[in-house]
């Protein structure tokens, strides 16, 4: 990627904002009538009645497959082979679909316990049903314009689901010692869900209100900022970075999560670029501290897309 595209302000940051919150449309609606229908039973198993890609084992080469034009293009309903054949999961039961409401949107979102079975719901849903890789420091992810045939059959066509779905584990991997308030692990892991899910709604508000949603550090300071302010009611830069896997010195740990975000970048940009998020973090956490920018999710994101990487943040 280019260094200066990548360093570049939202393209869309003084687009008009809608008047918010939003109403409900009709897909959260159908989700609500969805989940007072399907709340005692089994979701794993109801969910694949929508989401037909959670029939497919992840491998490489499934989004070409017959299996999956069959299933998930054409909506076909499975049969017994595909049934037989299907993904299995670890922990059945440990599959739960909820609603969270935002300014931005209203969204479903899939809570799993079980990290392969996170891992692998994550690949069909999110990744066609494809073999991928995914870092162990990963445990959340927004989806937009996935294919839902429960809306398209009820809805429209051309409808699309917008969701999230989080994995019950500790923040980025971070331990509980480090958190203000010396949380207990099973405390630290009900905050963890709380910063996880304002990060991918985050993401997901920039999404709706710019149409921009970027794999930039940039774009994770933005969220990971509202996220732990829900949290902890704190912004860190120390503990933001550690999330991330990047040493004070610019350095990074070897399964650093910031390497999802610097990738295509030649070395010399990611060194930059790692000096550049390392600033950014600190000035955030000072303007936060002193009270120079308003902490209110809303006026915050909207104060924080007016910014860019590689300039100070200006309050």
């Amino acid at each position: 990627m280019d260094f200066s595209k990548y360093c570049s302000p939202f393209s869309n940051a003084s687009r008009p904002w809608p008047a918010l919150p939003i109403p409900k449309n009709k897909a959260f609606l159908w989700w609500q009538s969805w989940l007072n229908e399907n709340s005692k039973s089994c979701q794993f198993e109801e969910l694949r009645e929508i989401f037909p890609q959670l029939w497919i084992t992840p491998k490489q080469g499934a989004s070409n497959s017959e299996k999956y034009k069959r299933l998930v293009l054409r909506g076909q309903s499975p049969s017994l082979n595909d049934r037989e054949d299907s993904l299995k999961l670890n922990d059945q039961n440990g599959v739960c679909v909820s609603l969270v409401e935002h300014p931005c949107g209203n969204y479903p979102v899939i809570d799993i316990n079980d990290e392969s079975d996170f891992r692998n719901i994550l690949r069909c849903l999110a990744y066609r049903c494809e073999q991928i890789s995914i870092q162990k420091s990963v445990h959340a992810q927004a989806i937009s314009g996935l294919i839902h045939w429960g809306l398209i059959k009820n809805i429209d066509r051309r409808e699309r689901a917008n969701l999230i779905i989080l994995h019950n584990a500790p923040y980025s991997s971070l331990s509980e010692t480090i958190i203000p308030g010396n949380p207990t692990y099973h405390e630290w892991l009900g905050l963890s869900r709380q910063w996880r899910l304002e990060h991918e709604l985050t993401h997901l508000a920039t999404k709706f209100l710019i149409n921009e949603m970027r794999i930039n550090l940039f774009d994770e300071l933005i969220a990971d900022c509202l996220g732990m302010l829900n949290a902890i009611n704190i912004f860190s830069a120390d503990i933001f970075l550690k999330g991330l896997g990047i040493k004070s010195n610019g350095q990074l740990n070897e399964n650093a999560r910031a390497k999802t975000y610097i990738e295509e970048l030649d070395d010399k940009h990611k060194s930059i670029v790692l000096k550049h998020i390392i600033n950014r973090a600190n000035e955030l956490e000072q303007l936060i501290l002193f009270n120079r920018v308003e902490i209110e999710k809303i006026s915050l994101l909207k104060f924080l897309i007016k910014q860019q990487l590689d300039q100070p943040l200006v309050p």
